[in-house]
């Protein structure tokens, strides 16, 4: 069998290389995380019993 002749890289495509996944890396982690509570909407009041009738007047 021959042996596969290796062409050696240069430092600057390998560095390259590894922001273009440390990037990606950042990017796709970014985007898996939900969003933190304090930059989603504030929370909205619970409802109370004086917007909506428990029991409809009868007559």
């Amino acid at each position: 069998m021959e042996k596969s002749e290796r062409r050696p890289i240069p430092l600057a495509v390998s560095l390259a290389g590894l922001r273009l996944i440390g990037a990606g890396a950042v990017l796709g982690l970014a985007l898996a995380i939900p969003a933190a509570p304090s930059q989603a909407d504030p929370p909205r009041p619970p409802a109370t019993s004086q917007d909506q009738p428990d029991d409809a007047p009868e007559g």
